[in-house]
């Protein structure tokens, strides 16, 4: 009996303290593939209304845990405006006028086999002026990022 206590003395310590001692399961990692906004030459460009502009999205990458359980992104962008100048958009105030462009989803454990595209059609009598590009990235569950930057907008010359 006293030998069955001695035992159990020491072996019930170091099995308490090898079960809780020992890190748990580790993360699954990933190669994790997101966008961002945009080839610097669609942004540059002064859009024309009447017209189609596309918005090429860069495809980057890095290590990812499953953070996003659905691995799906849905990128949007939205032009707001038209603003007088650079400084008036950046005060907000002014912009009368929104176009959506359309939205590119992708699956973040898969590389896109094309270059994403977002495309606004921009109609005829969209006013002249300065306009902010909204982005938005939206991760499912109640996760997004954003973005913006601004895009000028003036009939062809």
């Amino acid at each position: 009996m006293r030998v069955m206590r001695r035992t159990l003395a020491i072996v019930l310590p170091l099995s308490l303290l090898t079960a809780c001692g020992s890190p748990g399961p580790q993360p699954v990692t990933y190669t994790g593939y997101y966008l961002t906004c945009c080839v610097q030459a669609d942004v540059d460009q002064v859009w024309q209304p009447d017209t189609t502009v596309d918005l090429h999205w860069i495809v980057e990458s890095a290590m990812r845990t499953t953070v996003n359980p659905s691995h799906k992104a849905t990128a949007t962008a939205a032009l707001l405006g038209p603003y007088a100048d650079v400084a008036a958009l950046k005060r907000a105030s002014g912009g009368a006028y929104t176009v959506q462009g359309s939205a590119v989803t992708i699956d973040d454990r898969t590389r896109p086999s094309e270059t994403p595209v977002t495309t606004f059609v921009l109609p005829a009598s969209l006013p002249s002026g300065y306009y902010q590009l909204n982005i938005n990235w939206d991760f499912g569950g109640g996760s997004s990022a954003g973005g913006g930057s601004v895009v000028r907008v003036a009939p062809q010359t």
